[in-house]
């Protein structure tokens, strides 16, 4: 099992929401890390995204990590291909907010699940509650302009707990609570914090790849100044936040 330390944020939570759960499914899985700690907690998993790339680093990441899982590239905005009530959970982590229509998402998710399973979402809160990600954006909007910042624009949206938790029960599900979750990101800088996302942010990284120097420069000094006041003990702490949401599938089938 993963140290809860080195998962991403709010898996550690998902993991607990389902704990138990035999049959799970993981939509928009990725790469698959979500998906490998849902397996190490014993559950025989099955995830679906509709990269065939990022499904094959999930399939290096299962066998690099020496665990089973059942990948499928599938849509979310389509009907999937699974049959009524083949999972006792189903888990997205920072998927539902793409879904074009996402009461229909969820309502499909609910058809595959058995009656009384467990359903848990994670999103990204609205962008006011992660300046980790809304400040770099607005830097590259200042230097670069609107366009070349419009990247992840569903980034926040169903942010809102309550929002997030209608949502849930417009697609009939039942038991729907959702809580907010924090973290901080420590940084030495506004330079080591764009070089972070640089690395491991794939917008943000694309971004970075075209700059020139200068332009690298001006958006460092844009993002130093808004970051001021995060700066606690001589280093930057960086507000993170999520919207984890339970719910549970009704006794009967889903309309």
């Amino acid at each position: 099992m993963n140290d809860v330390r080195d998962l991403p944020f709010g898996v550690a939570e998902v993991l607990v929401a389902v704990s138990g759960a035999q049959r799970v499914l993981d939509m928009g899985c990725g790469s698959g890390r979500l998906t490998v700690a849902l397996a190490q907690a014993g559950s025989a998993v099955t995830g679906f995204d509709t990269s065939g790339e990022r499904l094959s680093d999930a399939r290096r990441r299962a066998e690099e990590t020496g665990v089973e899982l059942s990948l499928v590239e599938a849509d979310l905005n389509a009907p999937l291909p699974f049959a009524d009530a083949s999972f006792d959970a189903t888990t997205s982590r920072l998927s539902l907010m793409v879904a074009n229509d996402p009461v229909a998402t969820l309502r499909e998710l609910q058809r595959v699940l058995e009656p009384g399973g467990r359903l848990v979402t994670v999103i990204w809160a609205a962008l006011a509650e992660n300046p980790w990600f809304s400040a770099p954006r607005e830097a590259v909007a200042a230097v670069l302009g609107d366009e070349r910042a419009s990247f992840a624009r569903a980034f926040g949206r169903l942010g809102d707990s309550d929002e997030a938790a209608t949502v849930h029960r417009a697609a009939g599900l039942r038991n729907v609570e959702a809580r907010l979750l924090h973290e901080h990101r420590p940084a030495a800088d506004a330079a080591d914090h764009w070089g972070r996302l640089a690395r491991e942010n794939g917008h943000f990284g694309r971004v970075d790849a075209e700059l020139s120097d200068a332009e690298r420069a001006a958006i460092l000094g844009e993002l130093e100044l808004r970051l001021t006041h995060f700066e606690e003990g001589g280093q930057l702490s960086l507000p993170r936040t999520l919207v984890l949401v339970t719910a549970r599938r009704t006794s009967r089938r889903p309309t």
